[in-house]
């Protein structure tokens, strides 16, 4: 799989977790449900591409030769994945916004929970996390690990894909945190 097209796939699904919070351009109310189906379609495309690179390359490692496999052709596994995983994107986004509550009630330096989205690198890995913790439960190989490694270098905070966290979830001051 490409690290550099899951980055940007983990970038466009922080885009639609907080909408307006991670975009490079201001969307406008009206256009929102244009700009959402559009993003979603491309995250998708693109998911599906690297998920289907991912079990071909897992199908190669899983045998001791190397060569390929005799198994049916992946490309609708990985449909089929991340189709049920888009369709999981409205309940991690309700989780991230009890974990925002939690850094609003737990902090008194913060001024609001727009602050704590936009300025907090906590949110971000805890997003990605979240999102890359739904991939690693569907047995994904690589993409939960690309991201977690991506959020980890930009935020500091490292938590393994496979690492179970309830609600309500903050971290103060990051940086450096396993």
């Amino acid at each position: 799989p490409s690290k550099a097209s899951v980055a940007v796939s983990t970038r466009d699904l922080l885009r639609l977790v907080f909408p307006g919070f991670f975009d490079d351009h201001i969307i406008h109310s009206s256009e929102l449900k244009a700009e959402t189906a559009l993003l979603l379609d491309s995250i998708a495309g693109r998911l599906e591409d690297e998920l289907y690179k991912a079990l071909r390359c897992a199908d190669r490692a899983d045998r001791a030769d190397g060569s390929s496999s005799t198994k049916s052709d992946p490309r609708p596994m990985a449909h089929q994945l991340v189709s049920e995983f888009l369709r999981e994107l409205p309940a991690i986004r309700e989780i991230l916004t009890t974990d925002v509550e939690a850094a609003f009630s737990g902090d008194p330096a913060a001024a609001n929970r727009e602050e704590i989205i936009v300025a907090y690198p906590f949110v971000e890995a805890v997003a990605v996390h979240r999102l890359a913790h739904a991939l690693y439960l569907r047995n994904v190989p690589f993409l939960p690990r690309i991201m977690a490694e991506w959020s980890h270098s930009r935020t500091g905070m490292d938590i393994h894909p496979g690492a179970r966290i309830g609600d309500h979830f903050f971290v103060d001051h990051c940086t450096g945190a396993v």
